[in-house]
This record gives C-alpha cells, sequence and structure tokens, in this order.
C-alpha cells in the first residue's frame, strides 16, 4: 500500500513538472525569448493572403482601362455616325431611283402616245388618200353629193390630197371645179380653210 502511494507522488510530482515546464516555455514564447513555430510546426499560423498589385490594378492600369473604354466610345460614336450617313444616303438613293422610275414612266407613256399618234396618223392618212382616190374617180356630181355629208377637216384634207396628186401626176385638179358645184358659203369656207392649211404648211 505504501509503494502505491509513493508511485502516485510520483506521478503528481511529474505531472506538476510537465506542467510547470509548458507554462515557462509558453512565458519565454510570449515573451519573444524562443519561437516555439520553429520547433512544433503545427503552430505556425498560416500567412494571412496579401492582395498583390496583380489582384489590385494600380493607377497607371486604371488609367489604361479608362483610355481603352474612351477609344472603344468613340468608335461606336463613329460607326452611328457612319450608320446615319449610310442610311442618309440611302434614302437620297431611293428617292433618286424613284425620280427616276417616274421620269422613265412617264417617257414610255409618252413614247406609247406618239406611237398611237404616229398610227392614228398614218391611218388618217390612207383614209384620206382612199376619198381622195374616190372622189377624183367618181362624176364630180356625184363626188360634191358624197363630199357635203363631210366635215371641214376632212374635206380640206381630201382636196388637198386631191391637189397634191394631180400635180404629182402631171394633171389638172379638179377640186376648182368641185367647188363651184357646192354650195357658195360651203365653198367659201373650204377654200379659206385650204389656204390657211396651206399658209402654215409653207416654211416662213
Amino acid at each position: 500500500m505504501g509503494n502505491l502511494s509513493d508511485k502516485v507522488k510520483i506521478v503528481y510530482l511529474i505531472m506538476v513538472i510537465v506542467f510547470a515546464m509548458g507554462v515557462f516555455v509558453y512565458l519565454l514564447d510570449s515573451w519573444g525569448i524562443i519561437n516555439m513555430e520553429e520547433y512544433i510546426p503545427f503552430l505556425e499560423e498560416e500567412s494571412a493572403i496579401v492582395a498583390t498589385d496583380d489582384d489590385n490594378p494600380t493607377e497607371l492600369e486604371w488609367e489604361k482601362i479608362s483610355k481603352e473604354r474612351e477609344k472603344i466610345e468613340e468608335e461606336r460614336i463613329a460607326l452611328e455616325e457612319q450608320r446615319a450617313e449610310i442610311e442618309e444616303l440611302k434614302a437620297n438613293l431611293d428617292a433618286r431611283e424613284q425620280e427616276l422610275t417616274q421620269r422613265e414612266k412617264g417617257l414610255e407613256e409618252e413614247r406609247e402616245r406618239f406611237e398611237a399618234s404616229k398610227v392614228e396618223y398614218a391611218d388618217r392618212e390612207r383614209m384620206i388618200q382612199n376619198m381622195a382616190d374616190r372622189i377624183t374617180n367618181m362624176p364630180p356630181e356625184d363626188a360634191v353629193a358624197i363630199a357635203g355629208g363631210w366635215s371641214n377637216a376632212d374635206l380640206v384634207d381630201v382636196f388637198r390630197q386631191m391637189e397634191a396628186d394631180a400635180a404629182e401626176a402631171g394633171t389638172q385638179s379638179i377640186v376648182p371645179y368641185l367647188l363651184t358645184l357646192m354650195p357658195r358659203d360651203r365653198a367659201a369656207v373650204i377654200t379659206t380653210l385650204m389656204m390657211d392649211a396651206e399658209a402654215t404648211r409653207l416654211p416662213n
């Protein structure tokens, strides 16, 4: 029993000594006399992460970024201006194209009218020639009776064609004789219209 008590005392004594040494070492480490982290690695504290210059842009880098943004903005504005100019040019071209289309349409309509008038004039010339041939080849009294129902314009054109045919053939025109067979008033009107038409045809 006595031996057991002595062993317990020895254990307590050892524990006290170890505790005292631990306190002593802790105090020495706290005072900076020794550095226990050099001898015991797990006591070493992890170093705090310090931001480097790579993580935090410097003033020069901020200035560079700012200039890049300004350059991008200037290019964007330039592109917007170019796009506006292109849109305006396109609108002008569209308006010009529409104007040319209208002019082309007008010229086409004028050409069609001209062609129609040519056809109409050619048809009238053939009709006048046929009427002149008909009047020339029938008895004068019958010719006057038929021509009495024509308009002054048709009668003037037919008589003028008859005179032109007679001049080309080198024969005497019967138009003056036909006029003598017509009523005096109508003959005077036809004669005046024929003279006016001849005066209009002759150059100044």
